[in-house]
């Protein structure tokens, strides 16, 4: 998928992900600068562009400057270049940079409240190398937003951050529009026989999975256990219905969905200082134990904050978005120095096709020598009733509901034979040990979704409940009241439970300041025979082939 981004890079944002370092606070310091491949071969992929919006020019300069030569260090404030924008924009918070750059970039946005000129607020972005236009929306939409006021931005700065020479930059003219964001839009694509579904809320994660015209339903059995299946009949006078429109994706809070989860074991040694109270326990979540992890998550935060969109281009068949990652473990709203892009389509042979980048721009130090993470590319979180993880694998076919909760104490399973001593445990398969790179979470008539993903490290699948009864385990009508309202006596469906069903096909990688990992994936909703039938037919795009060489995005090596 490389060039599909490249190419979306150049026609629509190019060179979004941005980065920055402590130089952007430096709006009174003394200015330097002047005033003012692994490719699938998918048929026929569209054109697609941004519309084209008005905007307003605020500053003109067009003067080429020399970036220097970026050398890591934890508090780099050498080579900026800093320019005086002075501009009142009022409540426009969508901006468009026309520049030149032979280098990777850095900078900030800084701008002040026109009613309370002590409330500032200064973004971090990143640009990439010969970019000529970079748009993005200011933190003005989402939940916790800091700058959504009528605003005048003083400054803009810039800094290059190749290690290898200087750069060359010119900053043409900055243009502002009124274009906004519908936080609870759903942004939704559809062909006619799935619907994939997101929102700006949820940073643009899938929240929505949906099969089309197969009487798919959401209904309570005999026993009162919740099920979902296909080709049900609604009218049979036992069943309760829940929903005739299943959605397969758990949505409980923000940090369940389908998306990206990136971790790294930074500390103050290496830049890493999160505003926050380590000795207060409610600003951040405990349940790990030893204190956090550097987390730039694409759906917000354990404290209901919501991530950056920083832009999106949205079509009946396809949906492109690129937000600035929200850091998960924390109640005090902190967002991550990293871009998360994300392009969903559909395959001709019906999968939904998900091409991820990452690039993180904390300008952190000593990174290569922090141990690997598993890196979660993405965690799907599935409707709790598709309660049976499906694997086929060289030692045989897990087929097995019996899995529990990876919380620190139950033990992963890394292969179909290996031993554990509780019957509690988790599945923490190998990637060698998984035929033709793909697993599920399906029904007991194996019908559910499925998640294809070449070249995964290994493929992580647990439970958050055994029970699947919503009367023998109040646990099940619990839902997250911030997010969703139902009436009392009403019936809790799966996508709102407590409950989940989990698979993540992670990569074991460091993070690594602007170095991109790119990778993809397919989903597909049916039955297991029809999943081994679609995922076959996307090997020959050999996808993710370029993940078996770790000089190839974020290392995978020590």
């Amino acid at each position: 998928m490389k060039s599909f981004f490249k190419k979306l890079s150049c026609l629509i944002i190019a060179g979004m992900i941005c980065t920055a370092c402590s130089c952007g606070n430096a709006g009174n310091n003394s200015q330097q600068g002047s005033g003012g491949e692994n490719q699938p071969n998918v048929s026929v992929l569209p054109n697609y562009t941004l519309d084209e919006y008005k905007f307003s020019t605020v500053f003109i300069d067009g003067q080429e400057k020399v970036l220097e030569q970026y050398a890591e260090t934890v508090a780099h404030e050498d080579g900026c270049v800093i320019y005086d924008i002075n501009s009142r924009i009022g409540d426009k918070n969508y901006l468009k940079f026309d520049i030149e750059t032979d280098v990777d970039l850095v900078g900030f946005i800084n701008y002040y409240n026109v009613n309370n000129p002590e409330e500032t607020n200064s973004e971090k972005f990143f640009i990439k190398a010969n970019s000529t236009e970079f748009t993005t929306f200011l933190d003005s939409f989402r939940i916790g937003a800091r700058g959504a006021f009528d605003k005048v931005i003083t400054t803009i700065s810039f800094q290059g951050v190749d290690e290898t020479k200087e750069g060359h930059f010119t900053f043409k003219s900055l243009g502002v529009s009124d274009r906004t964001i519908e936080l609870r839009e759903d942004w939704r694509i559809s062909n006619g026989d799935m619907v994939l579904g997101t929102s700006a809320f949820y940073g643009g994660c899938i929240t929505y999975l949906e099969k089309l015209d197969q009487d798919v339903y959401e209904y309570m059995d005999f026993d009162g256990n919740i099920v979902i299946d296909r080709y049900v009949d609604p009218d049979y006078d036992a069943m309760q219905v829940v929903s005739d429109k299943v959605n397969f994706v758990n949505i409980y809070d923000l940090g369940r969905e389908i998306q990206p989860s990136y971790y790294s074991r930074v500390e103050s040694i290496h830049g890493y200082n999160p505003d926050y109270d380590p000795e207060a326990t409610d600003t951040y979540y405990q349940g790990l134990g030893g204190g956090v992890l550097y987390n730039p998550i694409q759906c917000g935060d354990f404290g209901g904050h919501t991530p950056q969109i920083i832009d999106y281009v949205w079509r009946e068949d396809y949906l492109y978005i690129i937000m600035k990652a929200q850091e998960w473990f924390f109640y005090t709203n902190i967002q991550a120095n990293g871009y998360i892009e994300v392009t969903y389509y559909f395959d001709e042979g019906g999968a939904i096709l998900v091409d991820n980048v990452y690039t993180d721009f904390s300008c952190f130090i000593g990174e290569r020598d922090i141990a690997l993470n598993a890196q979660e590319t993405p965690a799907t979180y599935f409707s709790y009733p598709l309660n049976y993880f499906y694997c086929e694998t060289k030692q045989g076919l897990i087929f097995d509901n019996n899995l529990s909760e990876q919380n620190g104490r139950n033990q992963g399973k890394t292969s179909l034979k290996a031993n554990v001593s509780s019957a509690d445990y988790f599945y923490a398969v190998k990637g060698k040990y998984v035929i033709n790179d793909w697993c599920a979470f399906v029904n007991y008539n194996k019908f559910g979704v499925g998640i294809y993903m070449p070249n995964a490290d290994e493929y992580v699948a647990s439970r958050g409940r055994k029970s699947n009864n919503y009367f023998s385990e109040q646990e099940n009508k619990k839902y997250h009241p911030g997010f969703f309202t139902f009436g009392e006596d009403e019936i809790t469906p799966s996508y709102a439970s407590i409950n989940y069903n989990y698979v993540n096909p992670c990569l074991h990688r460091k993070m690594i300041d602007f170095v991109p990992l790119e990778y993809s994936y397919a989903l597909f909703i049916g039955d297991t025979d029809e999943m081994s039938q679609v995922f076959d037919g996307l090997a020959p795009l050999n996808l993710n082939a370029h993940l078996t060489d770790p000089t190839q995005g974020w290392p995978a090596k020590n």
